[in-house]
């Protein structure tokens, strides 16, 4: 089975996204081996608006020894001139020879300005499933690279054109891979199960990473407030792996611990991405103090923690020329002061939060100096969900995803103890709907300790998975093993799932906060389950 780049055409898939691309895309997966990575640009149909940022090269396939193959599709009827193929378009006709070439003499010239002395193996193959060719004889396209609808073996064609794709990749092929991994604007997906980190990546998202990436400002001071879905987690690992890759001191660090176990499996070897209390923590370790944890339940334990940093003395070595915070909303105000210890003097420093999900309801970071920066434009809720949360919530931000999904709907129930049968049934039909179980998360308003399914192993047919609070000798949080994940809003913040069931809708704070934080995290279905009677919930059911 081929590796997609982006990864999850399922998703976009159940989320409204259906184009001729994504059936080839399948095809692809399908029939090709495990030897062929194919970049595709059918991902930027979700970018807002419409805009497509990658030119006009659908499908590039690489192969295992650093081959590359570029591949045009034209959907519809195509008209042969005798010495061309040409599509028409609502603008005009287009000679496809024509964006053939130029697609492969951009490749060819971006990647020999990129990596001086290496050539780049390249070939094309332009695929019509709509149009059988009758008389082409065009001197500029080869027929036998030319797959029509009278074909029906576009994977045959591929092979025969690549050859095998080699056994192993080597340097070159790993050279080649980063190459269209940069030209697509593709990231490690942090938001995949951790066990499947190895071959997921997605898009960057929309116009952040480019803003950010593109300031000059030394050095770099930026606190950018930015609303759920707006890719803060995704732009925080980019930043970390910018710095890696020049080899400065990087640090990425975040509040949650689920997150920070996502980011570390994306992130590149060679910087360091830790929990706040984590980082203080592995410092005293470092400096030859031993922790007691078995006093971490007094609450005078972390405050020690923190003022025994303060009062080292910071090596070189722990000096980072480069801090990334994520979740920046979640830090007390009086840890700044304690994390400045760990930046160099001339350290870039890039803070992301969004005072919207500030669960802990601490204070403002005190960041003297800092430039601000506003994102309010959300890439991962689709519209139904958001127009959804913009109704019942009233917060403000811009939808930038142009895709459906499946909407949002809110079920009733009069007595907690009604929801695991409401949860079984719930998750049958996301599932009868094409949903995996994996892809359902269930989000607990209340915490799974306090949750109507706490301690439950099981809904219906399907076995649920939760952390119980132990941990593996390396520190690994260990969960339960099941089918689906039942998780707690505050350890799923910073995370998404295609489908996310939220339960335990009962509160007694009318603060929206956590509401929000928990509905922004689904990207194609939200389903709610909502206490009937308290004025609290009254919104969801109007």
């Amino acid at each position: 089975m081929a590796y997609l780049v982006p990864s999850d055409i399922s998703t976009l898939a159940l989320a409204g996204a259906h184009s001729p691309e994504l059936t080839t895309l399948a095809l692809l997966k399908r029939t090709l081996g495990a030897a062929y990575t194919v970049f595709h640009g059918v991902h930027w149909s979700r970018a807002h608006r419409g805009y497509m940022a990658f030119g006009e090269i659908d499908f590039v396939v690489v192969d295992q020894t650093g081959r590359v193959l570029v591949i045009e599709q034209k959907n519809g009827p195509l008209e042969e001139t005798g010495d061309d193929l040409v599509k028409h378009y609502p603008d005009g006709a287009k000679s496809v020879g024509d964006q053939v070439r130029r697609s492969l003499e951009g490749v060819r010239e971006k990647f020999k300005r990129q990596h001086r002395g290496h050539r780049l193996r390249i070939d094309y193959l332009i695929y019509c499933p709509d149009h059988r060719i009758a008389r082409l004889s065009a001197a500029g396209i080869d027929r036998e690279r030319i797959v029509d609808a009278g074909d029906g073996d576009l994977a045959g064609r591929i092979e025969a054109l690549m050859g095998p794709g080699g056994a192993a990749p080597g340097d070159e092929a790993e050279r080649v891979l980063a190459f269209f991994r940069q030209t697509f604007e593709v990231v490690p997906d942090i938001h995949a199960h951790v066990a499947a980190q190895g071959r997921a990546f997605t898009r960057l998202s929309g116009g952040l990473a480019g803003v950010i990436e593109h300031i000059e400002m030394t050095p770099l001071r930026l606190r950018v407030r930015g609303t759920a879905g707006c890719g803060k987690s995704v732009v925080a690992l980019a930043a970390h792996r910018r710095a890696v890759a020049a080899g400065r001191r990087a640090l990425l660090v975040c509040f949650n611990r689920p997150l920070k176990e996502s980011l570390a499996a994306a992130a590149p070897p060679g910087g360091l991405v830790e929990t706040w209390h984590g980082l203080c923590i592995r410092f005293l370790e470092d400096c030859g103090h031993r922790i007691r944890f078995e006093a971490v339940r007094d609450p005078s334990f972390w405050p020690g923690v923190f003022d025994g940093v303060l009062a080292e003395a910071v090596p070189e070595r722990w000096r980072f020329d480069s801090v990334v915070v994520d979740e920046g909303q979640d830090f007390e105000p009086d840890w700044v002061e304690t994390l400045q210890v760990f930046w160099a003097p001339d350290a870039d420093v890039l803070w992301l939060e969004d005072p919207e999900q500030n669960l802990r309801r601490t204070g403002p970071a005190p960041l003297e100096g800092f430039v601000g920066f506003r994102a309010d434009a959300n890439y991962r809720t689709p519209a139904t969900i958001a127009r959804f949360i913009q109704r019942v919530l009233g917060v403000a931000f811009e939808c930038a995803n142009d895709l459906p999904g499946l909407g949002a709907q809110v079920f009733g129930y009069d007595e907690p103890g009604e929801q695991p049968a409401l949860v079984a049934t719930r998750i049958t039909e996301l599932v009868r709907r094409g949903f995996d179980p994996a892809d359902v998360v269930v989000l607990s308003l209340m915490g799974t300790r306090h949750s109507a399914l706490s301690g439950l192993d099981r809904v219906g047919a399907f076995t649920l998975s939760r952390f119980e609070g132990d941990y593996d000798a390396h520190g690994n949080q260990i969960r339960t093993a099941g089918q689906v994940r039942l998780e707690s809003i505050q350890r799923f913040k910073g995370q998404q799932a295609p489908a996310v069931l939220l339960v335990d809708v009962d509160p007694s704070d009318p603060d929206d906060r956590a509401l929000f934080t928990a509905m922004t995290r689904p990207t194609v279905r939200l389903e709610i389950l909502a206490r009937r009677g308290n004025p609290a919930t009254a919104a969801l059911f109007s």
